[in-house]
């Protein structure tokens, strides 16, 4: 991807208005999470700040350009992440809907993608009754929810009372969740049961990934 950051603060403050808002409007759609929106906006809030400051000649100090410079740097750091995580290869999001937003266009030259090979990091929240519901994300960004490049979802599978199981052939398959967390429902004869969630990333091929380590929680009335 070629650099489609402008380099003069006025064209980057105008650029990157138009960016967030387009962000903003489209991030449900998107799959975009709320807490990824929320950061960037306090990105952007410190940013238009600083520039604000900095840009009255008259007025401004050394420490104000300097604080600018600071809030621009980490604005674009943060600025690329998203776009690369979430815009780029998002396939909800249309070559129209990026060049709108002014970032680089990706080519349709094919590049190959190869079986996942991490696996997700499950966590199952049982507060609600008859209800659970499994967040993930990668083994290799504990403090990211995007998915591994190149993979289009989280195969979940499901196996209630018993014994935890020992083998796939054990537990029923529940669906691929694209986004965490996924939301399980039971009816109240499984109150009081022992839920056991095995969870996997698996790529646009179908090819799939190594086994999360099993996440199981009671099943609460």
């Amino acid at each position: 991807m070629g650099d489609y950051v402008p380099k003069t603060d006025a064209t980057y403050h105008e650029w990157q208005f138009n960016l967030i808002e387009i962000i903003v409007e489209n991030a449900t759609l998107w799959g975009v999470p709320t807490e990824v929106v929320t950061s960037l906006k306090a990105a952007q809030a410190r940013w238009t700040a600083a520039y604000g400051k900095a840009s009255n000649k008259q007025n401004r100090t050394s420490a104000d350009v300097i604080t600018k410079e600071q809030a621009g740097d980490d604005f674009t750091k943060e600025i690329r992440d998203v776009v690369q995580q979430w815009l780029v290869r998002n396939p909800k999001v249309s070559d129209g809907d990026r060049v709108r937003m002014d970032i680089t266009v990706r080519n349709n030259t094919h590049t190959p993608v190869p079986p996942p090979s991490t696996y997700p990091v499950g966590s199952v929240d049982f507060s609600l009754r008859l209800q659970h519901s499994i967040s993930f994300f990668d083994q290799a960004s504990a403090h990211s929810n995007a998915k591994p490049e190149g993979v289009s979802g989280c195969e979940i599978y499901l196996k209630v009372d018993g014994e935890a199981p020992k083998s796939v052939e054990e537990m029923n398959f529940l669906g691929t969740c694209t986004a965490s967390p996924f939301v399980m429902k039971f009816d109240s004869t499984k109150v009081g049961k022992t839920a056991w969630y095995w969870l996997r990333w698996v790529n646009r091929k179908g090819e799939t990934g190594p086994w999360s380590a099993p996440i199981s929680a009671m099943i609460v009335g």
